[in-house]
């Protein structure tokens, strides 16, 4: 009886350190600006950095999509676009220079995938430097958008003022050319659509996976970054490194999944 009761107290303490967990990252639980149609939000995540984060419909619902807003002695460094269309962008770069007193000095593309590129000919039109890996660039043109600098691939690690900025290709996961950020002042990684909150069920959007490879590539990240402290994923609610971890367990879960169904 004392076993029984020694294993729920572990469960009920667990599951306690758990909720305290999300709740601690909860969007909710830090500063945040929205503009005035509630579907842009800027959300403070250190003195530095703050998320921004869109809101746009894909097959009947409504989702979310983060990036980051960097904050130099240069400018700001953006990482992907709004999600929806240049117009959703220009709004996320007046939100920007009016909170924040700064310009957008450059802009990184994580992959080609319309949430993290859409709002790219906006970033343009105001002649901001946008770049990414000659994959992202690819596919981009392939898929009806201007092409970033390819240049990441050569020049991943970037200091932008007092900021130095890393990107990083682990290999393909949730598309081809997924990459991930580091800030390492901050020891925060910008993991994006290769990695899933810790409320995610299941991976998602799987057109362009690749999900053999997929988590080979987060331990990549994984083994890069043994240091980081936070992890902001391309949606839902930001954590810590036990996110990288919840994605290897939705993929290995995935791969059940399908095996399972082959017999069916």
């Amino acid at each position: 009886m004392k076993i029984v009761y020694r294993l729920l107290l572990t469960l009920f303490v667990t599951l306690i350190s758990f909720h305290n967990q999300i709740s601690a990252y909860s969007k909710t639980s830090s500063p945040q600006l929205t503009n005035q149609d509630k579907s842009i939000t800027l959300t403070k995540l250190n003195d530095k950095v703050w998320a921004h984060t869109s809101y746009n419909d894909w097959n009947g619902q409504t989702y979310d999509h983060n990036g980051l807003v960097v904050s130099t002695s240069q400018g700001v460094v953006l990482i992907d676009t709004a999600w929806g269309n240049d117009q959703k962008t220009e709004e996320l770069l007046k939100m920007i220079k009016k909170h924040l007193q700064k310009k957008v000095v450059l802009a990184f593309i994580t992959h080609a995938h319309d949430d993290s590129i859409s709002g790219i000919r906006a970033l343009l039109k105001q002649g901001i430097d946008v770049r990414s890996t000659k994959l992202t660039a690819k596919l981009a043109k392939a898929y009806g958008y201007p092409s970033p600098k390819p240049t990441l691939d050569v020049n991943p690690i970037m200091k932008v003022g007092d900021i130095v900025i890393e990107a990083f290709y682990p290999g393909e996961g949730h598309s081809q050319d997924n990459i991930t950020v580091w800030l390492p002042k901050s020891k925060l990684l910008f993991g994006g659509c290769l990695i899933k909150s810790l409320g995610a069920s299941d991976l998602g959007n799987l057109s362009d996976a690749n999900v053999e490879q997929w988590d080979d590539s987060v331990k990549k990240v994984i083994e890069k970054y043994p240091h980081v402290k936070t992890v902001v994923p391309g949606h839902g609610n930001w954590g810590d490194k036990s996110l990288l971890f919840h994605t290897i367990d939705l993929i290995k879960q995935h791969r059940v999944n399908s095996k399972g169904n082959d017999f069916k």
